[in-house]
């Protein structure tokens, strides 16, 4: 691979590492939101504050997923990269 393709999957790789972060800090967003609502329904006030918290503690797994598959990708994509600029001969 020529230079300029190793420095576009290097931009890759940050890019992917940089959203696993967005995602991260938008599924703590997301679980804070969930959290903090306050709709209730006269006497189902109890269940739907459990239900805010089982669906926010599923929100915030989902993201953490979701931020740990793109860390990972990202790191691997970079780790390629550095791969092969030390080997220019692959």
């Amino acid at each position: 691979m020529d230079a300029r393709t190793l420095d576009w999957f290097d931009t890759l790789g940050r890019g992917l590492l940089w959203g696993a972060v967005a995602v991260l800090g938008l599924s703590v967003i997301g679980a804070i939101a969930i959290l903090t609502t306050d709709t209730a329904i006269g006497l189902f006030e109890d269940v739907q504050r459990q239900g805010r918290a089982i669906l926010a503690v599923g929100a915030f797994g989902a993201g953490l997923t979701a931020s740990g598959v793109l860390a990972g990708i990202g790191a691997i994509v970079r780790l390629e990269v550095a791969e092969r600029r030390e080997r220019p001969g692959k």
